[in-house]
């Protein structure tokens, strides 16, 4: 039991150094971007997120899928929320692709005949999020949602 406790710990602390910093700030301005109207801006730091930083957080990805960790959604204690956090760019990353996701949608129901292009963004966009599906985002409000199944939702795109 020592034994397991101690290889567990030691991969978690592994997973520490695939990490930069949560929160990059291309995640930052995506949403900042999205937040004011502005999609094709959201969309290119999103693109400049999944980019720089997608391969790093496959790698997270694949460590939690072999530790056969989920991280939580909703509330959670201070150590889980720790715990999630330390999956910094896996959270940006997945976070990002649901940035871009929504803000092609917008765009694309803004005309639909105009902006058809943007369906199909929307939807690779929402699809590669739950390639990092154990990204998870904070909300202000206390809890953590999951990028992956906040873009399942929208799919597919009428």
């Amino acid at each position: 039991m020592k034994l397991n406790f101690f290889l567990i710990t030691i991969l978690l602390m592994s997973l520490n150094t695939l990490n930069v910093l949560a929160q990059e700030p291309c995640v930052t301005n995506a949403w900042s971007a999205y937040n004011s109207s502005k999609y094709k801006e959201a969309i290119k730091y999103s693109e400049q997120c999944i980019d720089d930083f997608g391969k790093k957080a496959l790698k997270i990805q694949h460590k939690l899928d072999s530790l056969k960790i989920v991280p939580e959604v909703g509330a959670v204690n201070d150590v889980q929320k720790n715990r999630i956090f330390q999956n910094g760019l896996l959270n940006d990353v997945s976070t990002s692709c649901f940035i871009k996701g929504k803000s092609a949608e917008y765009m694309y129901k803004q005309d639909k005949v105009k902006n058809k292009v943007f369906k199909q963004i929307a939807t690779d966009a929402y699809n590669l999020a739950c390639k990092y599906s154990k990204g998870r985002c904070w909300d202000p409000k206390g809890w953590f949602w999951s990028p992956c199944e906040a873009s399942s939702e929208r799919l597919p795109i009428e």
